[in-house]
């Protein structure tokens, strides 16, 4: 007998995304009837006597709803809701609607059916990106005067049609135009990042666009005119960039014929820079009077300093052969063609690898080949071909190869450091110190530090009784029929065929290993600074409220 109503909850909240048609209930959405089947004991199976206790459907109550309910199973009264059209979440966010569930009943057409109790339902219209964001102006123009600095010059604007905060939000605009003195934040104020110059550029042209928080890119990107104005330019006239001075030579008046342009208007103070350009070797600077060695005593650098191109002599003659520039003996630079190494011999470096050291050396490199360049190395002396520590130059590269000791364990452990630099490559002097600390290796260029990257690890090496050789412009190995590098005259031993490979090409001076680690970055400053000053020199009653 269908003594009982069918049973719902009394509210459900369901998610559906415009362009789809399920709906995502919680609860979900399943009818209970009290009028349950009977089991006959000793059956496996469920015997029904009617249909009073199945889920015959639901039934939908509002105005222009735009969902259907469908019972999946009549059994368990299990239903889902899905929408009869399409949903635009742009249109209508949101739908509350009733809904009631009625059993199967008895009669004719289920005249006698229960229904449940009407149960509220809320349903939220998730968004889909589909429409891209569109600046409001077709061409933004603006007019700035040359020599200033903006916070802000002018603000373009784009808007998105999509419902959702995530994707109608502007989360970033960029200026898609490459090299321009020009900067866009994410609320879309352009501003100049340096001063601009009426005589460079008299307009710049900046193809702008925009992207919602969705990453979708606007349409259409717009125009941006940038107009430069000309106007009188403060600052100093008459004076040359550059002057090169001659050693020697005596004081040398710098700017004879310089004037100060205030253009009319009234001047509280003025400030001026004068540098002195020493980042060079060999030439008009105070290291000339000194040897490599010498200085590393005078900065604070001396205690446990190996020299390993010394000027030649009786003492250390391993650089006889090396081509030089024929400068004083105190300050040699030796030059590499890519054919020149030397052997450094046993006993010069007497550092404990696994305590921290210090490599430092005089660089003058060009953008040479594809193959790498071998500053200094330290491999197997017969037999094998391992690298134990290397410092070499690989496509404007500088690496740092550091194997650690077979003592170290079978794990992986930080063994080559990577620096992408710039001076490596602009055929110009410049100072290196490497400061191994392992696992950490700094390297500071002409007194400015640079972290790695990228660091690659390896497994230590394995254990061998081989010796090693340390080599100053090339690597020491075995002969491996391998004809690309250039080779010198191969040397037989005991192991086999022996020869130098990955030859350096450029200048180098002052290679020094130094053990201990960095105290204080004082010592390298005072390594490559040259002690030249400027001295300024004044008229009688002009120095009154003049501060230097």
């Amino acid at each position: 007998v269908n003594k009982h109503k069918p049973w719902i909850e009394t509210t459900y909240h369901g998610i559906v995304t415009e362009n789809d048609n399920t709906v995502l209930l919680d609860p979900p959405l399943i009818a209970l009837d009290k009028d349950a089947p009977l089991r006959f004991a000793g059956k496996e199976f469920i015997s029904f006597l009617d249909d009073n206790r199945s889920i015959c459907g639901f039934k939908i109550h509002g105005q222009n709803v735009p969902f259907e309910a469908v019972v999946v199973d009549k059994s368990t009264g299990e239903g889902i809701i899905r929408s009869k059209e399409k949903l635009d979440c742009e249109l209508q966010k949101d739908y509350t609607f009733t809904i009631q569930a009625y059993d199967c009943g008895k009669g004719p057409d289920g005249a006698n059916a229960k229904k449940s109790h009407k149960a509220t339902v809320h349903i939220q219209v998730n968004d889909v990106n589909e429409y891209a964001p569109v600046f409001k102006e077709k061409s933004y123009k603006a007019t700035v005067i040359e020599g200033k600095r903006y916070d802000s010059i002018l603000k373009v604007e784009a808007v998105d049609a999509d419902c959702s905060p995530q994707f109608s939000q502007i989360c970033n605009y960029e200026i898609v135009t490459p090299d321009v003195p020009f900067a866009i934040d994410k609320d879309g104020y352009i501003k100049n990042t340096e001063k601009l110059n009426y005589g460079k550029e008299h307009q710049y042209k900046l193809t702008v666009t925009a992207y919602d928080c969705g990453k979708k890119r606007a349409a259409e990107d717009v125009l941006v005119k940038i107009s430069i104005k000309p106007t009188c330019k403060p600052g100093w006239q008459g004076w040359s960039k550059r002057i090169e001075y001659e050693p020697g030579t005596g004081s040398l008046a710098l700017f004879p014929g310089m004037r100060l342009e205030t253009c009319d208007e009234p001047i509280t103070s003025i400030q001026a820079t004068v540098e002195l350009e020493t980042d060079h070797i060999g030439k008009g600077c105070d290291r000339d009077t000194y040897s490599e060695k010498s200085l590393h005593r005078l900065c604070g650098a001396s205690s446990g300093t190996a020299e390993l191109l010394p000027p030649p002599s009786s003492a250390a003659n391993w650089t006889i052969g090396l081509p030089t520039d024929n400068g004083h003996d105190s300050d040699q630079v030796f030059e590499f063609n890519g054919t020149q190494a030397v052997k450094i011999p046993d006993g010069v470096v007497t550092i404990n690898l696994k305590e921290p050291f210090m490599i430092s050396v005089w660089m003058r490199h060009g953008p040479g080949t594809k193959e790498k360049e071998t500053i200094l190395c330290n491999s197997d002396k017969t037999d094998m071909n391992r690298h134990h520590y290397t410092l070499y130059v690989h496509n404007c590269r500088l690496v740092f190869l550091f194997r650690q000791d077979p003592s170290e364990g079978k794990t992986y452990k930080p063994a080559e450091f990577h620096w992408k630099l710039n001076q490596v490559c602009d055929k110009d002097w410049h100072h290196y110190v490497l400061n191994v600390e392992f696992p950490a290796v700094t390297l500071y260029v002409d007194g400015v530090s640079y972290d790695p990257f990228p660091v690659t690890e390896d497994y230590p090496l394995h254990p061998s009784k081989i010796e090693t050789q340390l080599v100053v412009g090339a690597c020491w190995q075995e002969y491996t029929g391998n004809e690309n590098d250039n080779e010198t005259v191969p040397e037989t031993s005991a192991g086999g065929e022996l020869r130098m490979a990955q030859f350096f090409r450029g200048n180098l001076a002052g290679l020094m290993i130094r053990s201990g680690k960095l105290e204080n970055k004082k010592v390298i400053d005072c390594l490559y600074t040259c002690k030249e000053g400027l001295d300024l020199q004044m008229a009688d009653g002009v120095g009154k409220g003049v501060k230097v």
